[in-house]
């Protein structure tokens, strides 16, 4: 890979990002004052280290499906990614780029999130911050590669809102902010479970906690799953376009 070609992309790809407050905004500072929100209210003090997790998946999802998912859609759209291509640049830079600003975001958001857990509620560290760090990073790789291959179904930016807003309240379910999960619905609880995002955060949750115990391999084996099946959506679509 052409490091200095590669640097311009990922300067142009983090000034693209910041230059758009509806995008840099939401993602960034949104999170952060709800889940302090939250905290306030519901006076869960005692259980918000297991939200840290949540709140910072959560960003993770926003950058990943919101932000990357609709750029991808949009410059696949106007033609950009083939006036790259004919270039230097080449798919391994761009996605690698999409990989460089996924963990930056993500990473910062995690920050963001313990400071305000830490300043405001008081909460340490977790003991096992780098299995985490590690995991983490991994599930940031799965949702760019979730978020690629769905998205890739799409050829124009009005079709890809709806399903990306569609997404988002399908994590947010998952994720347990709108309602407990084990209160809920058969059904629902059913459609909680057959979510990825679910497994990412039980994973996470239970690092953070130090209660590896409670990670079952039906967790590890379904985001397994997960990958096979949106690596072979990918392949699919590199395949198609060479016909």
């Amino acid at each position: 890979m052409n490091s200095k070609i590669f640097k311009k992309l990922l300067k142009y790809d983090f000034l693209v990002f910041f230059r758009e407050p509806f995008f840099a905004l939401p993602i960034l500072v949104l999170p952060g004052i709800l889940f302090y929100i939250f905290m306030t209210i519901f006076g869960v003090d005692e259980n918000i280290a297991e939200f840290i997790p949540a709140y910072s998946l959560l960003i993770s999802v926003l950058v990943l499906f919101f932000n990357i998912g609709l750029q991808f859609v949009n410059e696949k759209e106007r033609g950009v990614h083939k006036r790259l291509l004919l270039s230097p640049i080449t798919k391994v830079h761009l996605i690698a780029a999409y990989l460089v600003r996924g963990v930056a975001v993500s990473l910062l958001g995690l920050i963001e999130i313990f400071l305000i857990a830490n300043l405001a509620f008081g909460m340490s560290l977790t003991n096992s911050l780098p299995l985490f760090l590690v995991v983490y990073l991994l599930i940031i790789g799965i949702l760019l590669l979730i978020s690629l291959s769905l998205h890739d179904f799409f050829n124009n930016t009005k079709q890809t809102v709806l399903f990306t807003v569609i997404i988002f309240q399908y994590a947010l379910f998952s994720l347990g902010f709108m309602i407990p999960i084990d209160q809920a619905p058969t059904v629902v609880r059913w459609l909680i479970h057959a979510n990825p995002i679910y497994h990412m955060n039980h994973i996470l949750t239970n690092i953070w906690l130090s209660s590896l115990e409670n990670v079952t391999a039906i967790n590890v084996v379904y985001l397994i799953g997960v990958i096979v099946v949106c690596s072979a959506i990918v392949k699919f679509h590199s395949s198609r376009r060479e016909l």
